[in-house]
């Protein structure tokens, strides 16, 4: 009898345990999916996991099961040939399409609903146009970013033609976008060159970016610029500088303290190596500054990241991905060290700063940089209707992932090695560093290195491929609400030649994400669950 009960006890624990550990689901390598494929990972709908796909012209959305198995394909036929752009706003019971199509010198921008079957509801809908657009050029001229609780959705344009008279044109909607508010302002520079980036929405609709003025034989000195969600009142806050160089400026709003979010690596003397951290908070409902610090790195911080001897240059391959704030208000800053070089070539980060050997006219959307912040990708400051004469959003590629990574060299190697976790307090100061000891590499292509992100209830979690000794897994490390680290669960891999993608990975629920792997030059799809 006891040992009935000790059975029926460790059957249980074990079942529980199982429950309970972190696995992942694989799907099918599609017979019809193409080695040119182009894909993007919407969500879940309803109760199925949503994938965009183009197989040499011909627009689908698959969706798959709790088990990863295709259960529908729809045809996007409604979709004309030649668009300038295309990207998709998803929620739990539908998904827009939103798309632009140039015809002669009229760009039009369109929204089509589909519903949680995927099927059309309704017919596609004019929302906006631009004139005067050169005929053939397929430029893409509207870019939209939503806010954080997913309620509020801005489309905007911006017209550099003339370099010291920038326009924006800013249209809210809702999330069934329906219009709230437009305005268009003119933003004035003189006889200096100025460009616009970063733009993001707060949940109450107000619409930031950064402005940057050009400055001869110096990095640009920058400005925080706000719209207010009705479009009447517009707000230039300058960020005093006038020593530091700032390098890899990231915005970021805290929306439950009503807080904008600046932070860059900085250096004092041109190509020089990055000295500190410069953190610039706003506050949003007063319009003013809260803090502005510039925190020198000290020996012990650098030596944090770096096990080099001279640690002079220990930032100099850290780039910021991300900001995550906690409940306190104080937030952590999230870098990485990614390197790139050739067979002719070593590039330093004022390279890529200024534009650098990876340059490349093909880029996405510069706007909101949907690559994230991996220096290869960077190309300056924008240009005119949004620096993006192909448009075509952050679709990921089958066999080369990033069909700009080599651009103008023949065999580059990309490195991404460790994240520092940069803890700031409130005011910009900086309190401690933690970094995640990693270290990747691979020729000519970019997609199976670096992380991808899950943001819940319990933190910010980093999910990075990781092969050792024919151990391949997904390391797990997570971020607490807390700020505190807690390093490194795992998922085994079983298969083998498989390549997996963790900068595409696209979380879908709290605690799962759709992650993209590589098989023979095709691709297929894994659902992945933690359980933090």
């Amino acid at each position: 009898m006891k040992k009935s009960i000790v059975s029926f006890l460790i059957v249980l624990f074990v079942g529980i345990q199982v429950g309970l550990a972190q696995n992942y689901t694989l799907s099918s390598i599609e017979k019809t999916d193409k080695e040119s494929m182009q894909y993007e990972i919407l969500g879940k709908v309803g109760s199925h996991y949503w994938v965009f796909k183009n197989n040499e012209g011909v627009n689908t959305i698959a969706q798959y099961n709790n088990q990863m198995q295709l259960v529908k394909q729809n045809d996007l036929a409604f979709l004309p040939k030649g668009l300038s752009a295309l990207e998709f706003v998803t929620y739990d019971d539908k998904v827009v399409a939103f798309f632009q199509l140039q015809v002669n010198s009229t760009v039009y921008a369109y929204t089509a609903f589909l519903n949680s079957d995927g099927q059309l509801i309704g017919t596609p809908k004019i929302i906006d146009t631009a004139e005067k657009i050169r005929p053939g050029s397929k430029t893409k001229v509207f870019n939209l970013i939503q806010s954080d609780d997913h309620k509020k959705i801005v489309i905007f344009s911006v017209n550099t033609t003339r370099p010291n008279f920038i326009k924006v044109r800013r249209t809210n909607f809702d999330a069934d976008f329906t219009l709230l508010s437009e305005a268009e302002i003119s933003i004035k520079s003189q006889d200096q060159t100025s460009n616009l980036s970063d733009f993001a929405v707060d949940n109450q609709g107000n619409l930031f970016c950064l402005r940057n003025k050009k400055q001869q034989n110096s990095a640009p000195a920058v400005s925080l610029l706000n719209l207010s969600a009705d479009g009447i009142s517009v707000v230039e806050s300058p960020i005093i500088n006038t020593i530091l160089l700032l390098d890899n400026i990231r915005l970021k709003i805290d929306n439950t303290k009503g807080q904008v979010i600046l932070n860059s690596f900085y250096a004092t003397t041109k190509k020089g190596s990055m000295e500190g951290l410069f953190s610039y908070v706003w506050d949003i409902k007063n319009k003013k500054e809260m803090a502005s610090n510039a925190n020198r790195f000290t020996d012990g911080i650098r030596g944090a990241v770096s096990a080099k001897r001279n640690l002079k240059d220990a930032f100099d391959d850290y780039y910021i991905d991300k900001v995550s704030t906690l409940q306190d208000g104080s937030y952590v800053v999230v870098a990485e060290d990614a390197t790139s070089y050739s067979n002719r070539n070593n590039f330093s980060r004022w390279d890529f700063y200024f534009g650098g050997a990876f340059y490349n006219p093909f880029m996405f959307n510069f706007w909101n940089r949907p690559f994230g912040f991996y220096p290869w990708g960077s190309f300056g400051w924008g240009g005119m209707w949004g620096m993006n004469s192909w448009g075509m959003n952050p679709w990921m590629f089958n066999r080369w992932g990033s069909p700009f990574s080599s651009y103008g060299y023949s065999n580059i190697t990309y490195t991404a090695n460790k994240v520092a976790f940069i803890s700031m307090d409130a005011k910009g100061n900086i309190q401690s560093v933690k970094t995640i000891d990693k270290s990747q590499s691979d020729q000519n292509v970019d997609q199976f290195i670096g992380y991808g992100t899950m943001d819940n209830n319990t933190g910010l979690h980093l999910v990075h491929y990781e092969k050792n000794k024919g151990i391949r897994q997904l390391i797990v490390n997570s971020l607490t609400k807390e700020g505190q680290l807690a390093r490194g669960s795992a998922i085994v891999l079983k298969e083998k030649n498989y390549e997996w993608m963790p900068r595409s990975l696209k979380q879908v629920e709290q605690n799962e994400a759709i992650l993209p792997y590589q098989f023979k030059n095709r691709i297929g799809f894994a659902k992945i669950k933690i359980n933090n």
